[in-house]
């Protein structure tokens, strides 16, 4: 049985349509039968500018499953992607589909002036509406400046990380290990939290 209805199917083709440029997402999961490679299946069919490799590990140590949505390796999903991060999937493909710039100058300014790499873990839930917003923005961090690897985390299936990131509630956005914000922060509130903490960390 299909996981997405015929309306959801013909409302994501739409937007799939309107890419310009090839996609592929690496999912990378343990053997055996996986909801989120069964998802990305059928999205596969809903455009031939967007495919699916499957790399199987057997790591135990290994967050899986995971997802790598484009070819540089900085815009990842830890989790299964159901729920509201379902969308914040869709986004990340039709935004690495398309050639668009849509942060602000004054983050484009911000990233292009960076020192020093930035680590970014948004942690989520799929019952959270607040969270795809934060997740989107990580991402569309890292797929700009090659100094930005943003990761969302699914924060119920990887238990451990949220005790060590001390997630208390989500989204919760924790950058190189020294700076966090909960809640859904505007693009502007974060660049300008990030600089003052950066600056007074140098």
């Amino acid at each position: 049985m299909p996981l997405l209805s015929e309306e959801d199917r013909t409302a994501i083709k739409g937007h799939f349509d309107l890419m310009t440029d090839d996609v592929t997402v690496t999912l990378t999961k343990a053997p055996g039968e996986c909801e989120t490679e069964a998802i990305l299946s059928e999205l596969s069919e809903l455009s031939p500018r967007l495919s699916v490799d499957v790399v199987e590990s057997k790591k135990e140590s290994a967050l899986l499953p995971s997802l790598s949505i484009g070819d540089t390796g900085r815009v990842l999903f830890r989790g299964i992607p159901s729920g509201y991060e379902f969308s914040s999937l869709l986004t990340g493909i039709i935004d690495c589909g398309r050639s668009e710039n849509t942060l602000s100058e004054e983050t484009i300014s911000f990233l292009d002036n960076l020192q020093e790499d930035l680590h970014i873990r948004v942690f989520v839930t799929p019952t959270c509406p607040h969270c795809p917003p934060s997740v989107v923005l990580a991402h569309r961090m890292a797929a700009y400046s090659d100094r930005v690897v943003a990761e969302a985390i699914e924060a119920n299936e990887f238990q451990e990380l949220s005790v060590k990131y001390q997630v208390q509630g989500v989204p919760r956005t924790v950058i190189n290990e020294t700076y966090a914000v909960e809640g859904a922060q505007p693009e502007s509130y974060l660049v300008e939290g990030l600089k003052k903490h950066m600056q007074a960390e140098s």
